[in-house]
């Protein structure tokens, strides 16, 4: 199956999430959250919100479909790999940018509403702290030690994967590994999390902290083991060898995706639960408005909170207080790494799409393979056999590139073994040349200049002169 035909799917999976997490009321203790906007109760059932969601629905409808058309010119240009990454990369770009700027549309136009009518939640500017919790933090979550048992798995499938020449099973194990460091990050900076006061009963709050704080530390816990174990299950049973996207890859990445999505949504829903608990409680609640702590109803900035981490605000999940400066290198060097990712792939994918590969001959009896990262020269005099196949025997990548158009790099085919992979898909005839302990197999785009290179390297052989 066309990567591109598993990009579409994802990219409108991404548009409803991003736009339905944007347009979410989101229930709080004494009021409710439209367009990142806190309002009290009384007030969610006014006229001016129906028409202001009723207006967001409309626009958001229009924003999916232009996005989804726009992604459709890659389909155009399929054939290339690095093109159809590019083309991903800018269009996401492009819709987290309107999407952004389509809802902050929206939260002005709540802003000058509740402005308008005076609607507040409660207290302002204020940063409470109920002292019998901070005793019990500790207590709260579960330990970061737990940590070390995926990182190890992770350096494990490293270890493992290289023996076995698998770059990208060292990938796996490597990115295992540090996504296991970034929730072990994560989790210490959420035991740092100001204890948040629901009530004047000290034993709710306790409570109520208490739950907040296993379930997230457990979630994270339970991330990084998810990790370690997908890597260690792909390495160990040869599924990061396949040299195609099958259905049961694309199985694989759906699970990957999802259970993430799926475990951060069951643990807010419990949170949820248990707070929604406060309002059987004896203790009266306290209520607070702090729109103003929420830059454009969206980034957290509170330089009165030591936290690094609070729940969102509207959707699921955490986010970071950005008037922390652990925040703000967190955020920096993600996005650093992201990039330098994503720029050394996409040179990485330029360079192989743009470069075919060349077979010559020199004069000193040497062949050589001309390709941007997999290139390769042998002796003539080590070939022990050379002839034109049309099809080739099923395999496996050990460290190459596998596309809808073409393959390159390092494969184990059946019945021949290690093979050094150059050709273009469905474009028959091949070379195969055989080695004294490996295979190689080589082709031009072209069956004509396929022909005229197999003759060239069939007149240099030694037991042809």
């Amino acid at each position: 199956m066309s990567i591109v035909m598993i990009l579409l799917p994802i990219c409108l999976i991404f548009l409803l999430a991003v736009q339905l997490s944007y347009g979410t009321r989101s229930c709080i203790a004494g009021g409710i959250i439209i367009f990142g906007v806190g309002i009290p109760e009384y007030a969610a059932h006014a006229e001016e919100w129906k028409s202001l969601q009723a207006s967001f629905r409309r626009s958001n409808t229009f924003f999916i479909i232009i996005s989804v058309l726009v992604i459709l010119p890659v389909l155009a240009f399929s054939r290339y790999l690095s093109l159809v990454f590019i083309y991903w990369w800018v269009w996401v770009g492009i819709v987290l940018w309107a999407g952004y700027r389509l809802f902050l549309r929206y939260h002005r136009a709540a802003a000058r509403i509740k402005r308008e009518h005076d609607w507040s939640m409660g207290e302002r500017r204020v940063v409470r702290a109920d002292t019998t919790l901070i005793f019990q933090k500790k207590q709260m979550s579960i330990s970061p030690l737990w940590f070390i048992a995926p990182f190890l798995l992770a350096l494990a499938v490293v270890f493992y994967a290289r023996r076995a020449s698998s770059e990208f099973g060292m990938l796996l194990g490597a990115q295992a590994a540090g996504m296991t460091l970034l929730y072990f990050l994560l989790a210490l900076a959420f035991r740092r999390m100001r204890t948040r006061v629901y009530s004047a009963d000290s034993t709710i709050n306790k409570g109520l902290n208490r739950v907040q704080r296993r379930y997230w530390s457990v979630l994270f816990q339970a991330m990084a083991v998810m990790d370690a174990g997908f890597a260690a299950a792909v390495v160990l049973s040869g599924l990061d060898a396949w040299a195609h996207f099958g259905a049961l890859w694309q199985a694989i990445i759906a699970f990957q995706v999802a259970a993430p999505v799926a475990a951060g949504w069951y643990t807010n829903r419990k949170i949820n639960e248990w707070s929604r608990r406060l309002d059987e409680a004896d203790g009266p609640p306290f209520y607070s408005d702090d729109d103003e702590y929420w830059i454009n109803g969206i980034t957290y900035y509170n330089p009165n909170d030591r936290s690094m981490l609070v729940p969102k605000r509207t959707g699921h999940g955490l986010t970071l207080n950005m008037a922390m400066r652990g925040s703000k290198v967190f955020i920096g060097v993600t996005l650093a790494l992201a990039f330098m990712g994503i720029f050394g792939l996409g040179i990485y994918l330029v360079r192989e799409d743009g470069m075919t590969p060349r077979l010559t001959v020199g004069t000193d009896g040497i062949a050589h393979v001309q390709s941007p990262s997999y290139g390769y020269s042998f002796s003539l005099d080590q070939v022990r056999e050379l002839r034109l196949e049309n099809d080739l025997p099923e395999g496996i990548r050990t460290n190459g590139i596998a596309t809808d158009t073409y393959a390159r790099g390092h494969f184990r085919l059946e019945g021949w073994g290690n093979t050094r992979v150059y050709i273009f898909k469905h474009s028959p005839p091949y070379i195969v040349i055989r080695l004294a302990d490996e295979y190689i197999v080589f082709n031009d785009r072209k069956a004509s200049d396929t022909r005229q290179t197999f003759e060239k390297l069939e007149s240099n052989l030694p037991n042809t002169r």
